[in-house]
């Protein structure tokens, strides 16, 4: 399998000044791969589904305090997932779920709640497997998917209609379009720093921890094997094709995790997008942003 990367979404791995630990890494994996192949892609697969785990800050822990603390059940783990009750005297707008990204958590989206909350939404934020207070060691995709999937059916009155509006950051942008796509018709969404194409992220990924994207297509397989689905249908251009739903891309032109230019190209293929272009807010300080947040309530109430 190749990868025909848009140039836009290619980033100058080789520029980067790298640690020692990551020059080392590169020397086991060229190293492993002359003395077996299949084991150095097991290895990559290893590292690609292993978030780090991040403890929250002060701010954020004071915003879950305010919440109702639950658990949503997964293939027999227990995720962590907060609720919130909507406020003042005006319309119920039903339901918002906030999906954090790889190796994020719940709390990184804390700014949305309140304004959420005061234009009359429930609220609803979880920790992915493998993620913040959740079960789990490994993730991926198709389990990010799943969990979005189970905290809606145990959440919602009609999980099959979906949430009244989705806010998700980076990679979780992924697992929302996937459901979105299933059929969450009505579900307006807000996506921050959204990437553009899954394979040219493991691509650049690879290309990070062993200098050349050699790998790519024993991880592709490999991953294939371990999931049972084909990395395809994961493609944000195939995904595309099915999906309509009113949506408000933000992005920082100083991301330096997902290129802007990732963001422009969500926007200018899915039909009826709106974009929204913010300076010197990188990848996560764009969550907490109180210009990003009231562009996006006042999106999703419309």
């Amino acid at each position: 399998m190749t990868v025909n990367a848009h140039p836009a979404s290619q980033r100058g791995v080789d520029q980067l000044k790298l640690p020692w630990s990551l020059r080392a890494m590169r020397l086991g994996f060229r190293v492993l791969r002359v003395v077996s192949r299949r084991a150095a892609g097991r290895l990559a697969l290893h590292l690609f589904v292993t978030p780090r785990r991040h403890s929250p800050p002060v701010r954020e822990l004071e915003v879950l305090e305010l919440g109702e603390r639950f658990t949503v059940t997964d293939r027999g783990r227990s995720l962590a997932a907060w609720r919130w009750s909507r406020e003042g005297g005006g319309p119920e707008r039903g339901t918002a779920i906030l999906v954090h990204g790889w190796e994020g958590r719940a709390g990184q989206l804390h700014g949305f709640v309140k304004p959420l909350q005061r234009a009359g939404f429930d609220v609803v934020a979880f920790d992915h497997v493998g993620h913040g207070e959740s079960d789990g060691k490994r993730c991926s995709l198709p389990t990010m998917r799943n969990t979005l999937r189970a905290v809606a059916e145990q959440t919602l009155d009609d999980p099959a209609k979906g949430p009244a509006c989705i806010v998700a950051h980076s990679m979780g942008t992924f697992a929302a379009s996937l459901l979105l796509a299933e059929g969450w018709r009505e579900t307006r969404a807000c996506y921050l720093s959204p990437p553009d194409d899954l394979l040219v992220y493991f691509s650049h990924y690879l290309e990070l921890i062993t200098g050349s994207d050699e790998l790519f297509d024993d991880l592709i397989r490999l991953m294939e094997e371990r999931f049972g689905e084909r990395a395809e249908e994961f493609e944000f251009r195939r995904l595309v094709e099915v999906l309509d739903q009113p949506l408000l891309v933000l992005h920082a032109s100083d991301d330096q995790d997902v290129p802007i230019e990732a963001g422009r190209f969500v926007a200018a293929h899915w039909p009826g997008a709106q974009m929204i272009e913010l300076d010197g807010l990188g990848h996560r300080r764009i969550l907490r942003d109180p210009g990003a947040i009231g562009a996006a309530v006042s999106f999703l109430t419309e």
